[in-house]
């Protein structure tokens, strides 16, 4: 199966490595288990890595080998040790009652493709987790929802330069669908050579997004328990205005 993530891989860290507004919240949730943490979609490692410095057993796992290249290299530039597993939740044999949180950040559950891979997801996950076992899920909020109005329109998300100096732009451009509550994303990266020459990599991603309530039905569903619903990562209340929306799920069967 072709990595989706693999030309991202290479600048993910340039647009994303200093992104560090939820790692706090992460962090005070792993400090309310002595159980290991289990980070979905764990990408380059961002929240992995920093779960390890403050002395959590951290798992991450992940579809892209890509990506797990560059978080198991840099695991290993700071002698942290991260267990790193290539695959989707759906896909691996996860130990039972065996981690006391698990995350699943920065819209990472928008990339399961229906209902029934929702559902098969937070299943697996709720059964990995130990008797009331958190499991926290980062979505967008109602502020950044779909919006068809925009469909087709490039927008320059970065510009700047990855860590070995090389200058480029991030452009994205998407294609809504409210009645599917699905986008269509596409990233370009582009560099402008010396002689002026531009180059560019694309990649392209499915997400489907997730309503308040359906998000509380499909846990109903999978056997888990919504707890607490937030529109930011100070655990303030979910509004219109929200731009994210955390959902904390607990475990609540045997």
């Amino acid at each position: 199966m072709p990595d989706a993530y693999a030309t991202d891989a290479r600048f993910y860290d340039a647009i994303h490595g200093d992104q560090r507004d939820d790692v706090g919240l992460w962090l005070s949730y792993a400090g309310r288990t002595d159980r290991p943490v289990l980070d979905v979609g764990c990408g380059t490692g961002r929240i992995a890595l920093e779960l390890s410095r403050a002395g959590h057993e951290v798992v991450g796992i992940d579809p892209s080998p890509a990506m797990l290249g560059v978080a198991r290299q840099r695991a290993e530039d700071d002698a942290l040790e991260v267990v790193f597993i290539e695959g989707r939740v759906i896909d691996l044999a996860l130990e039972e009652g065996h981690y006391g949180l698990a995350l699943l950040p920065a819209d990472v559950f928008l990339y399961c493709a229906d209902a029934e891979e929702q559902v098969a997801t937070l299943a697996l996950l709720g059964r990995c987790l130990q008797f009331n076992g958190l499991l926290a899920i980062d979505l967008p909020g109602p502020a950044l929802w779909l919006d068809p109005a925009t469909n087709g329109q490039p927008v320059l998300t970065f510009s700047g330069e990855t860590e070995a100096g090389e200058q480029f732009d991030a452009w994205q451009v998407h294609e809504d669908d409210l009645a599917l509550q699905t986008r269509w994303l596409r990233v370009s990266y582009e560099q402008c050579g010396e002689d002026g020459t531009l180059r560019r990599w694309q990649s392209e991603h499915q997400l489907r997004y997730v309503y308040r309530f359906e998000m509380e039905y499909l846990l109903r569903l999978a056997g888990l328990a919504q707890s607490d619903i937030y529109g930011d990562y100070d655990l303030g209340p979910l509004t219109n205005e929200s731009e994210r929306m955390i959902v904390i799920a607990r475990r609540v069967q045997g």
